[in-house]
């Protein structure tokens, strides 16, 4: 609230009483600040030390971002097993940020070995919570025809969900692979893309139908 009401002096000020106390809400926010280096100096190191105490104690976004910074070695020593092991904890609570993470190390085999109707599932329950990446993993998955036959409009078709839910990545890969494509390609696309987003995020509604006009007299 703090934050969003431009006081992030006090909010900071707040995280760090409250990560004092031991408050494991408390140790994520002063976590994120070091983490991005929000109004202070960014400080790697400090936000992994704060984030392994809260994700001792259970919190999965910091499990998650723990492990993300195992993975790329932020703050830590890289190690790509620690880094799926902690995911794994934040993906049992339903994290869906963690859920994408956890199957992009089951798509590339780090960490643990490649199994990508792992990386499909975890990608899957990932959009059920409307998280946009995640139908981005998918759209790659098709593209690539990992574990699933490729198919490029499918592909697209998920693509696009991704780009209407924000993943700038989704958006710009769309953009390729419907340019100058021919208007039966894209009707098809279009359709699967409606039929995903009705089933993932929300019914998509009919755009109203204009009444017929009445005919004129003589």
């Amino acid at each position: 609230d703090l934050i969003e009401a431009g006081k992030p002096i006090e909010a900071f000020a707040l995280a760090q009483e409250k990560a004092g106390e031991g408050d494991p809400e408390g140790q994520f926010a002063l976590g994120w600040f070091y983490d991005n280096g929000e109004n202070i100096t960014a400080d790697k190191a400090k936000a992994a030390g704060l984030y392994r105490k809260c994700a001792d104690k259970g919190l999965s976004q910091c499990q998650w971002r723990l492990g993300v910074m195992y993975d790329t070695g932020e703050g830590v020593t890289e190690d790509p097993k620690t880094a799926f092991g902690w995911l794994k904890k934040a993906a049992a609570q339903n994290n869906p940020a963690a859920q994408v993470s956890l199957a992009v190390m089951h798509a590339n085999g780090r960490g643990t070995p490649g199994d990508f109707a792992k990386a499909m599932d975890y990608y899957q329950a990932a959009a059920r919570k409307r998280e946009p990446h995640a139908f981005y993993g998918i759209g790659i998955l098709y593209l690539e025809g990992q574990g699933v036959a490729a198919d490029k409009e499918t592909a697209a078709a998920w693509f696009s969900v991704a780009a209407a839910l924000g993943d700038e990545s989704g958006r710009a890969i769309t953009d390729r692979m419907l340019a100058d494509q021919k208007t039966e390609v894209l009707d098809r696309v279009a359709a699967k893309a409606t039929a995903l987003y009705s089933d993932y995020v929300e019914p998509v509604k009919p755009l109203p139908t204009q009444p017929a006009e009445a005919p004129k007299g003589p």
